[in-house]
């Protein structure tokens, strides 16, 4: 209502018809009016001046914000492993989900990871014996993946809610505005943003302490996890373009523990066996102090003959994990030395980057002379050649001559920044620092296969960086035997032994490990199988 309006109600409504009083109410009317209103302000002021003298205190509110963003594609989410807030949102997801009383309250549900830890498996047991398999089953599979989750409840979206004493939390989502209805198909953004509020006198120390305190529950459930998956696992990177700081994008996929050394049958078992032993235990000469402790070998030989099934035999013998470094999918030198030395994975389901140690994998680089040219012996390159010999024509021209042909090289060479770019290009040289550099790796265990060794540059298996060759060939009569044996669950008799005697003596050709261990697989009696080596 108008104040003027106001005034003349009141006079209207004090009027007397006497003229002289009327008079005098319409000109104080105005005055006192006036003056109510100038003595409100001054009042509110006195007011608030006397709480801040004698009052309790006046406590701004304190606000912290966690945020961070996600993006989806078509293939779920996309991981950036620059930002880390993600985790502590999540730890104060599950915190909140354990400790916050829902009953009665409006909320929302999600599946969270378990706070409850199986304690049902018996830690005692173990994989230390060769002759188990019971191993194999410890993978993770999908009925494991579900017991990890659980279904929490959680406070609702974009409203505030009492968590704590004098302690209030809010969940937002947004989505991000992207004008590019391409990019929009193919990534959707939005960003997530907690928000933790108090008013009380310790407002910081109360936020504070909410916030240490989800993480470190968080913490011993992520520790509790880990000490709980006893799987090995092979490690991919399916990208090695990262960013500074983060680990290449790797896919790891569950080892089986049914190929051990049982189960293969080659002329230098033993001996091998004997050299992973002694430096599984730093016995030998790797319990000599300063001697190298880190074991190279080179497998080669013809397909089939079971390079890859020693590899796994290796791994499970050793308990270690396996990476695999493709040398086709690594651009420059910097790219393998993070791969090798750096030991961090990012894996997909994996909030931080796995960290491992030399003494837990065993780094395998498969059919090396295919892979890449950097590992082929060096000769003389036909660039060389070429630049010799436009020498040498350069130095019989005149000095016009001389310039147009030094301007045409210019302009026919690759561009500054081509060079820049590939400058740090992987070859041997970094291959080899990698391997036998500056960088120390105790407890390193690399195994490289190849069908053709001479082709390999002689510098890459010298004594030093390849500590034994084994080569695998193909079967001869008693491995034949023995693999039967041990596939068939018997002692073969002198008869059937003198067979297989006979069926390597008069084949023209060779046998393979993966076909004897075929034809074992393929039938159940040995004389059948007999029956079928002769077919081969």
């Amino acid at each position: 209502m108008d104040t003027q309006a106001i005034q003349f109600g009141m006079m209207s409504s004090l009027r007397t018809n006497n003229v002289v009083i009327d008079t005098l109410v319409c000109m104080l009317i105005p005055v006192v009016f006036t003056a109510l209103v100038n003595s409100s302000v001054h009042l509110t002021a006195l007011v608030h001046a006397l709480q801040r003298h004698f009052g309790p205190p006046v406590t701004p509110d304190v606000v912290r914000k966690i945020e961070t963003k996600q993006a989806f594609n078509s293939w779920g989410k996309v991981h950036d492993n620059d930002q880390h807030n993600h985790i502590l949102q999540k730890a104060i997801s599950i915190y909140l989900s354990q400790h916050l009383d829902m009953q009665a309250k409006s909320g929302r549900y999600e599946l969270l990871e378990s706070a409850q830890v199986d304690d049902t498996e018996d830690d005692t047991d173990d994989c230390s014996s060769d002759d188990s398999y019971d191993c194999y089953w410890n993978v993770p599979n999908e009925n494991d993946q579900l017991k990890k989750l659980q279904v929490g409840a959680l406070p609702p979206l974009n409203e505030w809610i009492q968590v704590d004493d004098a302690l209030l939390f809010k969940h937002e989502e947004s989505a991000a505005d992207q004008g590019n209805a391409k990019l929009k198909a193919q990534v959707q953004q939005s960003t997530v943003t907690f928000y933790l509020s108090s008013k009380a006198s310790d407002a910081s120390e109360r936020i504070d302490a909410f916030v240490e305190r989800a993480y470190a529950n968080y913490q011993a459930l992520v520790l509790a996890k880990h000490k709980q998956d006893k799987a090995r696992y092979l490690y991919m990177a399916t990208s090695t373009e990262v960013t500074d700081d983060a680990a290449p994008l790797c896919k790891r996929y569950a080892l089986g523990e049914d190929k051990t050394f049982n189960s293969l049958f080659f002329e230098e078992k033993d001996a091998l066996l004997t050299l992973l032993n002694n430096f599984d235990l730093k016995r030998g000469k790797f319990g000599i102090p300063g001697f190298p402790y880190k074991l190279g070998l080179l497998l080669h030989g013809p397909p089939g003959t079971g390079k890859t099934s020693l590899i796994k035999a290796i791994a499970q013998h050793t308990k270690r994990h396996i990476v695999n470094i493709s040398l086709s999918k690594i651009k420059t030198n910097q790219e393998l030395m993070d791969m090798m030395c750096d030991l961090k994975f990012a894996v997909q389901g994996e909030d931080l980057p796995v960290k491992l140690g030399y003494e837990q994998v065993v780094f395998v680089m498969e059919d090396i002379d295919c892979a890449s040219n950097v590992v082929h012996a060096r000769t003389t390159s036909h660039d060389n050649k070429t630049t010799d010999t436009a020498t040498n024509d350069i130095q019989a021209l005149d000095d016009a001559a001389l310039t147009k042909a030094l301007a045409d090289m210019i302009k026919s060479s690759p561009s500054n920044s081509s060079k820049f770019e590939a400058k740090d290009k992987l070859n041997l040289s970094g291959l080899l620092n990698v391997l036998d550099g500056v960088v120390d790796s105790p407890g390193r265990i690399l195994i490289m296969t190849t069908n053709h060794p001479e082709k390999l540059d002689p510098a890459l298996v010298r004594p030093g960086r390849v500590n034994k060759k084994l080569l695998l060939g193909h079967m001869t009569p008693r491995q034949a035997q023995l693999m039967m044996e041990h596939y068939f669950s018997t002692t073969l008799d002198a008869k059937q032994r003198m067979a297989v005697d006979e069926v390597f003596a008069t084949k023209a050709t060779t046998v393979s490990p993966a076909q004897v261990e075929q034809l074992c697989a393929e039938y159940d009696e040995v004389s059948d199988m007999l029956v079928g080596l002769m077919d081969l």
